[in-house]
């Protein structure tokens, strides 16, 4: 695995995550962004190797275990919204969460948002893998609270929905493919290529900016590092629903 040396160099490492949405992997807090000591474009080659939300979490927990990170400090004052972690709307919490274990801090941090633990696949890995206390009964809180305060009308990205709780992973991937993919807006792309080339299985066409969906891993890198927002994930509501009421039923 290719982690930046700095990560070993430095006496101390502190983990300074920021508390936002994720358009993919629903959450994003102190567990997943220890992603970010991988080196530039070499990210795309992890997205490719485990596109779904659950192996992509086996990844992000070798990190963590390769890595020895002392504290973890969330930053809430301005958190993110929506669709992050780029086209998310900024939401003012004006909240600092503090932590030595990522996945107690990752645990109260998405009660805050109204999820829980096995809401996000990644903090369901972790906690499988031991990573650190999921249960928010044997988590301490000390400081301004006795109690997880709720951030009222905080917005969740689209992937998310109460029909995740009671169905199989193979249904709730045909419900994805159908609810949300993302889709280059052509007005608003300014050519930049960086979609083209953050996609781990090469499924944008560098001319035509076209998507082929028969590749496409969902694992949203375009989204994610288009800085003009001209990848939109697009949904069709109208076979979404009817997928899910058929499901309720």
């Amino acid at each position: 695995m290719h982690i930046a040396k700095p990560m070993f160099d430095a006496d101390v490492v502190i983990n300074l995550p920021k508390l936002k949405t994720h358009s993919a992997q629903i959450f994003s807090g102190a567990v997943k962004n220890v992603f970010g000591c991988i080196p530039g474009l070499k990210k795309a080659k992890y997205h490719k190797m485990a596109p779904n939300p659950g192996d992509f979490g086996q990844i992000i927990c070798d990190i963590h275990k390769a890595t020895n990170i002392c504290l973890h400090i969330m930053d809430g004052i301005l958190a993110m919204q929506g669709e992050g972690p780029t086209a998310g709307t900024p939401y003012r919490a004006g909240k600092i969460l503090v932590s030595t274990d990522s996945l107690a801090l990752d645990t109260v941090a998405a009660k805050m948002v109204g999820m829980n633990l096995l809401d996000v696949p990644i903090l369901e890995t972790a906690q499988n893998r031991n990573l650190g206390e999921g249960n928010l009964k044997n988590i301490c809180l000390a400081g301004d609270y006795d109690q997880i305060p709720r951030l009222v009308k905080f917005k969740l990205p689209k992937r998310f929905g109460a029909v995740k709780k009671h169905n199989s992973t193979a249904v709730l991937k045909v419900i994805d493919f159908f609810a949300t993919r993302p889709k280059i807006n052509q007005t608003k792309c300014k050519k930049c290529n960086m979609c083209v080339e953050s996609c781990p299985v090469q499924a944008i066409d560098k001319e035509t900016k076209q998507i082929d969906y028969t590749a496409c891993i969902e694992c949203m890198c375009c989204h994610e590092l288009c800085m003009f927002r001209a990848v939109e994930l697009k949904n069709n509501n109208k076979i979404a629903g009817l997928l899910s009421g058929m499901l309720r039923k």
